[in-house]
């Protein structure tokens, strides 16, 4: 194939590579949870609370390793022993000790919940990866986590996708269902055959289906977001560079999206 590329682009200049502006999902969760607000000793550089992060990484790492065993396996191992292998430890970033106790307790109770029957006999297609994908007509790329995503068995649809979220956000949640509608039409041709979000503090699911959201609709909400993020980013002028490196860091599992 290369070779092939090669010698037909002879004697041609070659089509320059168009580089679009990446819209990151992590990064409109964080404006959509607050992210431009003012920060305290409290506060992480994102604009959130310090005890979110915290949980959410133990969360996404408590997944991960979870969905990364066997089928066989994973039936056999309590997921809150996982959990507690990856949950902070107490301090000063929770505003109690009771608040502490109080998110473990309902975070653990949710995952105990779910785990044992969620897609149990199944091997995740996507486990915690980001993917971008151009879209031209907006002239961005957008650039997703995925954390939980299984193969459809429905013709014409192209994937179940699970986000885990600490605690449910109204215009959170709008944003990544019509981010995964774009993406899926533009990586996939077709719909997600379910979007489902899970809001773990409240014992809340939201489930979708991906063909009754039209691609025009969500084409058009990304544009007015993405305009939004860029005007967010502009003006938010009190995060540097070392602290957006941490920040992409904290995002690798699950980009926030277990907020």
């Amino acid at each position: 194939m290369g070779g092939a590329a090669g010698s037909m682009a002879e004697g041609r200049t070659s089509a320059p590579v168009i580089q679009y502006a990446r819209l990151n999902d992590f990064r409109m969760e964080h404006i959509m949870l607050g992210g431009a607000a003012v920060r305290d000793s409290g506060t992480a550089a994102t604009g959130l609370p310090r005890w979110r992060q915290q949980v959410q990484y133990a969360i996404g790492h408590t997944l991960n390793d979870f969905y990364s065993l066997q089928p066989e396996v994973r039936r056999e191992t309590p997921i809150q022993f996982l959990l507690e292998r990856r949950w902070p430890p107490k301090g000063n970033a929770f505003p109690s000790l009771m608040h502490y106790w109080d998110v473990k307790t309902a975070v653990g109770d949710e995952l105990m919940r779910i785990a044992p029957c969620n897609h149990i006999r199944e091997i995740p297609v996507m486990l915690y990866e980001q993917w971008h994908i151009p879209v031209p007509e907006l002239a961005i790329e957008l650039a997703m986590i995925f954390q939980l995503v299984w193969n459809s068995e429905v013709s014409g649809r192209c994937l179940n996708i699970q986000k885990f979220m600490v605690s449910g956000n109204e215009d959170v949640i709008t944003g990544f269902l019509h981010m995964a509608n774009v993406f899926c039409h533009k990586a996939y041709g077709e719909p997600a055959e379910t979007i489902e979000i899970y809001s773990l503090m409240d014992g809340r699911r939201h489930i979708f289906d991906g063909a009754g959201v039209s691609l025009a609709e969500s084409l058009d909400y990304v544009r007015l977001l993405s305009v939004f993020l860029t005007q967010e980013d502009s003006a938010d002028q009190k995060v540097n560079v070392g602290d957006r490196r941490n920040e992409k860091s904290e995002a690798s599992f699950g980009g926030f999206g277990l907020m």
